[in-house]
């Protein structure tokens, strides 16, 4: 130990000249070296008509010269736009969102922008978090599709509405863009389509009261079973496959298990089939769900589901966005999508009747 402690310390290392990175040129090293000022580069840089053709061939021979690549976050705080908008999500795990995201991506690259996206997990301090941060890094705009309670913090943040829209969630403030599925006239087509295969008694598995869209599926379920007569039976739910399972466990148990069931997305649909499936108990059970992902119209899944056309939400929200960016004075917005009813044999193998309610409450 005592020969350990009076060792000498080892010597510090010297870089080599090969493991010294050469310092990549900056904005302001151009100006300097062509003799110009930083604005005046910065003109160059985005093609502006106010420098002189002597001028803007000797800023260019300098960046050839130098090498100077201008990165993304130079040109922002130069010019105050980064040509990137946001994408706000609940869950990326949450099939609906990689369908939406890669509709936004696909026409935000189109008009020349990149698109950056936050899992927000539907907490008001994960988006406030990430609105801000983007924001100093000159995000130039917002498509905000998570439906956490978080619109009142968003909109402080963002005070300028042409800068941000909503998507998947009608906003309670009238000052602001959004693109929407028209919910409640989705949820009464599906009891109409559960009614005419003789359903008499539908369940509705909701999602979180917060959540704009939930409460208005929920809204539409409400009205057309009461308007058509129907026994209705709610349960609670938050978007997930657990959540469809634990309602047909409450069900079951009760003894008021349903003939037919509306789930508030089709991963809440997922969850309620896995479950009957588990209890043998599939038969005479008709499930339905919203949003129509991309897995539920496989021959294996087969789940009928109101399509809210998540493409189409996509791109309209890119396009709105990048036209109020455009624009000094724009009025909100707001966009309602016809849904439309994709019929499979997860209800169109299954009439409801006496008989099968018997038959499923009798199942140990």
């Amino acid at each position: 130990q005592a020969d350990l402690e009076n060792m000498p310390d080892p010597p510090v290392p010297v870089p080599t000249r090969r493991s010294r990175r050469r310092r990549q040129p900056t904005i302001i090293d151009v100006a300097e070296t062509a003799g110009v000022s930083f604005s005046t580069v910065s003109r160059v840089l985005r093609n502006r008509d106010d420098v002189s053709d002597e001028t803007r061939s000797r800023v260019r021979r300098v960046i050839e010269q130098l090498g100077y690549r201008p990165s993304g976050v130079a040109r922002a705080l130069v010019t105050g736009y980064s040509r990137t908008i946001a994408l706000l999500v609940s869950d990326i795990a949450n099939p609906f969102y990689p369908q939406l995201a890669k509709s936004v991506e696909q026409e935000a690259r189109k008009a020349g922008y990149a698109m950056a996206i936050c899992n927000t997990s539907d907490s008001v301090d994960e988006s406030a978090a990430y609105i801000h941060r983007l924001l100093e890094q000159g995000v130039d705009g917002f498509i905000h599709a998570s439906v956490g309670p978080d619109e009142e913090r968003v909109l402080e943040l963002v005070p300028d509405r042409r800068r941000i829209v909503f998507v998947n969630r009608r906003p309670r403030s009238r000052d602001v863009s959004y693109v929407v599925a028209d919910n409640r006239k989705g949820a009464a087509i599906l009891v109409r389509h559960l009614v005419d295969r003789r359903h008499g008694r539908i369940g509705f598995i909701g999602g979180p009261s917060w959540a704009a869209n939930a409460r208005e599926r929920l809204e539409g379920f409400f009205r057309a079973t009461t308007d058509l007569r129907v026994d209705a039976v709610v349960a609670d739910g938050d978007f997930s496959m657990a959540s469809g399972a634990r309602a047909v466990d409450v069900w079951l148990a009760s003894g008021h298990m349903p003939t037919a069931i509306i789930a508030v997305n089709d991963t809440v649909a997922l969850g309620a089939i896995s479950r009957l499936l588990d209890r043998a108990a599939l038969l005479p059970i008709a499930v339905a769900g919203f949003d129509d992902i991309d897995l539920v119209g496989s021959s294996i899944v087969g789940l009928t589901s109101m399509a809210l056309h998540i493409d189409k939400m996509g791109s309209a929200g890119v396009h709105l966005l990048l036209r109020q960016m455009g624009d000094q004075i724009v009025p909100p917005v707001r966009k309602t999508l016809e849904p439309t009813l994709h019929v499979r044999r997860s209800t169109a193998e299954y009439e409801g009747s006496a008989t099968n309610l018997t038959l499923l409450l009798a199942t140990p």
